[in-house]
């Protein structure tokens, strides 16, 4: 008995050390969309041997974070997989790929089989045609009223143009483009604890429960950026919005579409806010849409474009190239006021790590490694400075985790700061290439590598 009593004694003293790590639900990209975990005890030394818990290999690279759903985790996999894995030893529970065959019949998909392969060959037709045309064009140049050339010419116009028509009508199916870089799973998965949602770079959104039973499959949109697609889908309610050519709230029960809103779209993520009770979403272009109905309460308030704006008590931060600072409040009924607060000037770059705000500061960093802290209340630049975390770009988003900054650049080296007015650096660490954001839950750091998943603790 006596042991019983002291392991209890000892148990809850361990208990009353470990902060309360219960997941608030929804959850997505930077977990909550803020990248702030203030309950984490995070460990603040690693490498790719050091204070490794687990690491799983993934089946191809992604861009995606990591989504922690109970004692689940759902990362993403080129092109089109989402994983799901065991949080406690880090096993693949399941993986599941998301092409657009999957979403249809057999013998849908036998049709479009054909029609890519009728694509594939229209398309090499085109290109030979073009190169004609490029040949007859010059020599058009050097004789410019000769008869012959002039009706070669617009014979293989016509011809074009005719392949092109064709093309397009059994194109629907085709990839879109993308950046290497970017690929197609570069949208991190939400989830409301029951079930988890996903969003390819295909224009591709899909629905699973936590047991990998696929629930919907809808080809939305298809994303038209030659550098693809990377915003992530959020849940508000019992609505997914995604954001790829304008902004969509989708029936998360059944992927049905409940309302569009025309709105410029971005790499980056829109954020959710609420004004005087009202549920809005503002788009990184800055557009503030109403959840209920997708009314535009206002448009292009400001504008960031590959990284997120980020929200707090009424007011909303844009920080790239400069940074402005906002207050919102109900005009109408149905518009919002966004009175400017103050401009900053930070370095001009790009930014594509979103910033995180705390205690009054905003910590930003350029894709070069220039860190910038600027001071909330008036925007005043508190200090820049150059960060010694070598070559490739800051993709990661900064994340504050318990009394520690976290910012990494995408060679796998990061920064562990102390956060407020002074450089405080506390360690540096490395691991392999990555450009997604870690999060973080009770003493663990979890991160999706270009290759592994990492559970790090001590």
């Amino acid at each position: 008995m006596v042991w019983q009593v002291l392991f209890s004694g000892v148990l809850a003293f361990y208990l009353s050390l470990v902060p309360n790590v219960s997941v608030q639900y929804p959850v997505g990209w930077r977990t909550d969309g803020t990248g702030v975990y203030e309950a984490a005890v995070p460990p603040t030394l690693w490498s790719a041997e050091k204070n490794v818990i687990w690491k799983t290999p993934m089946p191809s690279w992604s861009n995606a974070s990591a989504v922690i759903v109970d004692d689940r985790i759902f990362v993403c996999s080129e092109p089109t997989t989402l994983v799901c894995v065991d949080k406690n030893n880090g096993k693949i529970l399941w993986q599941k790929t998301n092409t657009y065959q999957d979403a249809l019949t057999a013998d849908q998909a036998a049709k479009l089989q054909k029609d890519l392969e009728k694509a594939d060959a229209l398309a090499e037709a085109i290109k030979s045609h073009k190169k004609n045309l490029n040949a007859l064009e010059s020599q058009l140049q050097e004789k410019p009223d000769d008869p012959n050339i002039q009706k070669q010419t617009q014979v293989l116009k016509n011809e074009i143009n005719k392949l092109s028509q064709e093309s397009d009508a059994v194109s629907t199916y085709r990839l879109p483009s993308t950046h290497p870089a970017n690929g197609y799973s570069s949208c991190t998965p939400t989830s409301d604890g029951k079930h988890v949602y996903v969003l390819f770079g295909t224009g591709t959104v899909v629905c699973y429960d936590l047991n990998g039973n696929r629930k919907w499959t809808k080809l939305i949109d298809k994303p038209k950026h030659e550098y693809g697609h990377s915003a992530s889908p959020i849940l508000v309610g019992d609505k997914l919005l995604v954001h790829i050519v304008d902004l969509l709230a989708l029936d998360k029960n059944t992927g049905d579409i409940l309302w569009r809103a025309p709105s410029k779209p971005a790499w980056g993520t829109p954020v959710h806010m609420r004004i005087d009770a009202i549920d809005v979403v503002i788009t990184p272009t800055g557009d503030i849409v109403r959840v209920s109905d997708g009314t535009r309460l206002a448009t292009e308030i400001s504008s960031v474009e590959f990284c997120a704006p980020i929200v707090d008590d009424g007011r909303v931060y844009f920080i790239q190239c400069g940074g402005k600072a906002l207050k919102l409040s109900p005009k109408t009924s149905d518009t919002i006021a966004a009175e400017e607060l103050w401009k900053t000037k930070p370095l001009e770059d790009r930014y594509y790590a979103s910033p995180v705000l705390h205690e009054g500061l905003i910590y930003a960093v350029t894709r070069a490694n220039m860190f910038s802290v600027i001071d909330a209340h008036n925007g005043k630049v508190v200090y820049e400075k150059k960060l010694d975390l070598g070559k490739d770009d800051v993709f990661p988003s900064i994340t504050l985790a318990g009394r520690h900054l976290f910012i990494s650049n995408s060679n796998g080296t990061t920064l562990v700061l102390e956060p407020g007015r002074e450089y405080k650096e506390l360690s540096r660490n490395t691991l392999e290439a990555f450009r997604s954001s870690p999060v973080f839950l009770g003493q663990r750091m979890y991160v999706r590598g270009l290759q592994n998943l990492y559970c790090i603790g001590q």
